[in-house]
């Protein structure tokens, strides 16, 4: 078990599959995560069980909120999106099950255990120090896997860089390095072991180092509430000549490199930050999701279905304040869930959140308990402000499971053969985790050779492929969008139309999908369907500007010129008159 759940959490936020796979950065780490699971869900038969009044709690929540995501997922408005997940994070029904199930796990191995926290703690900091140095690298433009062009944003002189490291996305990588950090602060408090303090304290400073360098500010917000838990608990044992010589010593570092040539990137952040104060849309966005989870408060619209249902209740204040967004989640994990599961799910994860600070308050080593809910209040504060992720996910609920594990001494019951029904479960829960895994890997691994022939040019082959992946990708595989619009641009546009028009029908950006059919309709100067996908498109997205733009254009030039005038004026208002080209179609259509 120890060896099983050491490789879970050092593979998964290190293991990247570039130029292997499609979604390289998403799929390994969904692989690791359920096979994982299934290894850990057999080994627990062969391991004691503990019990404890907090494990008890711990456990009712878990499967509390697994039986919620499964009726969520049964009353949504895509069950095979729910089940599966999307292809930006894959974070449905299997995955979730799958990051509830070794939290569990974790507790129950841990229960009363601080050795073995402390194992984890160090395979947590050693991975940390590795993805940690390598989004240094990334931000001193040192990249041997990843082209960084795709985390570099901005024109010079005022390009900024978001270095991902291999989480994929910047802000998922910044919030994982919270759980790095005070996992080496545990370690350099806790640890006899001279070799296991230096990794602690490396863990710690590069970790640190490292989200500074992401420009991140809800984790550098979350870092600083961290220390603060820290200090107050840990307050007798800290000497405040010490703290305040070693926070000028970090201050007169950090200001030497800012103002240094190094520093420039992150200075051109800073002028970034100062544009947007609020944190860009997310207030609005925040007010936006709560009126959409009032509408299925109960279960919710669905795990993973926020990107196409979000739009119908998008305002045109944000829509005109931010026209070219992509929405594909509410950016804060308390609204994601009641968004997508409902009000019952999204209060046990509120439960689940409290129950680990209460159990923080009970456990009996202070130092270690000090850490862990350092730890935790900097991965809520984080998670405010980014949606959870499997990696993410995982080391948050495995922080609350180690915590728990310490609140009381626990009783070990001696070990018995396991009975029938629970190997049975046990093993029809495990097929489902590795049958999802090898057919997400295979599906994944034919897109990306996909991929590989459209660009050389053999899109008929591409086309057979590509079969193969919609025969066997799993539930929630929806890259009908991409294909289409890679094999028009590769010259197959029969394939890319048919395509296009089952994007229409499935795409988790719906009104994307329809845009893209109403273009290729137009291409073939085919104007009523052009007309009918725009207006499927503004029915997807009423307060989109960009389908009532074109929209207009295709009225325009079939005669409509009152229709035509009126889209055009819509347009003008859903962009905010931030794009030009806009107004001056409005203009041109509405003054003659």
């Amino acid at each position: 078990m120890a060896y099983c759940l050491w490789a879970i959490v050092t593979l998964l936020p290190l293991i990247l599959a570039p130029q292997l796979l499609f979604f390289y950065d998403v799929t390994p780490k969904i692989f690791v995560l359920l096979i994982g699971a299934a290894i850990a869900l057999f080994l627990t038969l062969r391991e004691p069980r503990a019990k404890s009044p907090a494990l008890r709690l711990f456990g009712i929540l878990l499967a509390a909120q697994a039986v919620w995501l499964v009726v969520a997922t049964a009353f949504s408005k895509d069950v095979a999106l729910s089940f599966g997940g999307g292809g930006w994070r894959r974070f449905g029904l299997v995955s979730q099950v799958a990051v509830l199930l070794v939290a569990w796990i974790a507790a129950q191995y841990t229960a009363g255990r601080t050795d073995r926290v402390r194992h984890l703690l160090r395979a947590i900091a050693a991975a940390g120090i590795l993805a940690a140095l390598y989004g240094i690298a990334q931000y001193f433009g040192w990249d041997p896997l990843l082209d960084a062009r795709a985390y570099h944003i901005g024109e010079p002189p005022l390009t900024i860089v978001r270095p991902p490291s291999t989480l994929g996305y910047v802000s998922y990588f910044a919030t994982y390095l919270l759980s790095v950090i005070f996992a080496g602060v545990a370690l350099a408090l806790l640890e006899k072991s001279p070799a296991w303090k230096i990794v602690g304290a490396a863990a710690g400073l590069l970790g640190t180092v490292a989200l500074i360098l992401t420009g991140t500010r809800a984790a550098m917000l979350a870092l600083f509430a961290g220390v603060l838990v820290l200090a107050f608990w840990l307050r007798s044992r800290i000497r405040a000549r010490t703290v305040a010589a070693a926070g000028l010593a970090a201050l007169a570092l950090f200001t030497g490199f800012y103002f240094s040539p190094a520093g420039q990137l992150l200075r051109n952040r800073t002028l970034w930050f100062l544009g947007e104060p609020a944190g860009g849309s997310r207030l609005l966005l925040w007010r936006d999701s709560i009126r959409m989870a009032a509408a299925r408060w109960l279960v919710g619209f669905g795990p993973e279905t926020f990107s196409i249902w979000f739009p119908h209740y998008q305002s045109a204040e944000l829509a005109r304040q931010y026209p070219t967004f992509y929405q594909e989640s509410p950016h804060n994990i308390f609204l994601d869930v009641l968004v997508d599961q409902g009000l019952p799910s999204a209060l046990i994860l509120v439960a689940m959140t409290a129950m680990g600070f209460y159990a923080a308050w009970k456990a009996r080593d202070a130092i270690l308990a000090g850490s862990l809910a350092s730890a935790l209040a900097a991965l809520v504060v984080s998670q405010q402000f980014t949606a959870f992720t499997v990696p993410t996910a995982v080391f948050f609920y495995l922080t609350i499971a180690m915590l728990v594990a310490q609140a009381f001494a626990p009783v070990r019951l001696p070990p018995s053969p396991p009975r029938v029904p629970r190997v049975a479960g046990a093993a029809l829960l495990a097929a489902v985790l590795v049958g999802f895994a090898l057919t997400l890997v295979y599906a994944d691994a034919a897109l990306a050779r996909v991929a590989r022939l459209i660009q050389a040019g053999d899109t008929g082959e591409a086309a057979t492929v590509y079969h193969q992946v919609e025969r066997w990708g799993p539930p929630g595989m929806r890259t009908e969008l991409w294909y289409s619009r890679t094999m028009v641009g590769a010259g197959a546009f029969r394939q890319g139309l048919e395509a296009a028009f089952r994007a229409a029908q499935c795409a988790e950006d719906r009104e994307n999908a329809w845009l893209n059919l109403a273009v290729l309709y137009g291409r073939q100067n085919d104007a009523a369907h052009a007309i009918e996908s725009l207006q499927s498109a503004i029915a997807s997205a009423p307060n989109w500007y960009k389908p009532h733009w074109l929209l207009a254009q295709v009225l325009w030039m079939e005669g409509r010129k009152g229709e035509a005038c009126t889209e055009a004026g819509l347009a003008v208002d859903r962009n905010g008159r931030q794009n030009p080209e806009v107004a001056r179609t409005a203009a041109e259509f509405c003054n003659r």
